[in-house]
């Protein structure tokens, strides 16, 4: 079962407005650092339930930010969604 997805960004200055914005629409956002699988973008990831997906990437697309990737984390394995 997918529990939690990776939100990957191209910058730090872009993962912290999307970090602000999923915030604001009501969001079970955390920040954590970048995966070392991951470590060839920004230093930070989005986690967000998988429940909350389609709700997030829409409030992100609504303010023109785009996801570099996602990620699901299964059994503390990381794959690409």
């Amino acid at each position: 079962m997918i529990t939690e997805l990776l939100l990957t960004f191209p910058n730090t200055k872009t993962a912290i407005t999307a970090e602000r914005t999923l915030l604001a629409a009501e969001l079970h956002v955390t920040v954590r650092p970048m995966p070392e699988a991951l470590s060839a973008q920004c230093g930070i990831v989005l986690c967000l339930p998988a429940g909350e997906l389609e709700t997030g990437t829409a409030a992100l697309a609504a303010v023109g930010i785009e996801v570099s990737a996602i990620y699901q984390l299964r059994d503390g394995e990381l794959r690409p969604l």
